[in-house]
């Protein structure tokens, strides 16, 4: 399931560490809605099943250390989960304000958006926000498509979403062929990260690529990365 949700801001400004307040807005969302499906997620370490992207149509560029993004925010949420979109959905709706750093958001609509069906081996894909793949054993190392370790950490990752939500205990393993990548250097929790954004072909289990378009590709996908959107099956 897709929608977005709509807010806008108090002030234009909002510091470029901005991923960790959305996540702090999806927290309380949840905690409204079904304070247990968020003890759940958020009390121990587990996977989540969603992501995220954020949308800032009227961005205008930096401010020093803060982006000037406009008055407009869209969050593209996605999951697998249908129990979760429901509580979240309604949990968005009981927001009707949210502080947000020095700012605030303020509610103006949520609407359902386009869930796509993939039936082909071979998807092209195009990322709604940057994508990032870490290195096996080495969590804070974040690779690039063509760098060594690359592949393994990118089905690493797939692996691991595809028995947490799939129930598959074997390794999974898809292939990755670029089309148009670029590089992007991200500001999140304090600290620069290696990403990429670009469309790009993903070939493997039709099912396996599906639970990737709803729940994102690559590591921290809860936090705003890895969401993807269906260029050509």
């Amino acid at each position: 399931m897709r929608f977005s949700i709509e807010y806008r801001l108090k002030e234009p400004i909002i510091p470029r560490d901005y991923r960790s307040g959305f996540i702090s807005l999806i927290k309380e969302a949840l905690d409204r809605s079904q304070p247990l499906l968020k003890a759940k997620y958020y009390d121990n370490y587990t996977l989540k099943p969603f992501t995220f992207s954020i949308y800032f149509p009227q961005i205008k560029g930096n401010e020093g250390e803060n982006f000037n993004v406009g008055e407009i925010v869209k969050i593209n949420f996605s999951t697998c989960s249908m129990e979760l979109a429901t509580y979240l959905y309604n949990g968005f709706l009981k927001i009707r304000s949210f502080p947000f750093f020095d700012n605030v958001l303020y509610f103006e609509r949520v609407t359902l958006r386009r869930h796509d069906k993939i039936r082909s081996e071979k998807t092209i894909f195009k990322t709604a926000s940057p994508v990032l793949v870490s290195n096996i054993g080495s969590s804070d190392r974040y690779l690039l498509p063509g760098e060594e370790g690359f592949l393994e950490g990118l089905n690493f990752a797939v692996s691991e979403i595809s028995k947490a939500f799939l129930r598959r205990e074997k390794e999974t393993a898809i292939e990755f062929n670029p089309i148009r990548i670029k590089r992007k250097v991200i500001w999140h929790y304090h600290q620069h990260r290696s990403s990429f954004t670009g469309v790009f072909a993903l070939k493997g289990n039709p099912d396996i690529l599906q639970l990737i378009y709803d729940v994102g590709l690559g590591v921290r996908r809860s936090q705003g990365f890895g969401m993807l959107e269906v260029v050509q099956q």
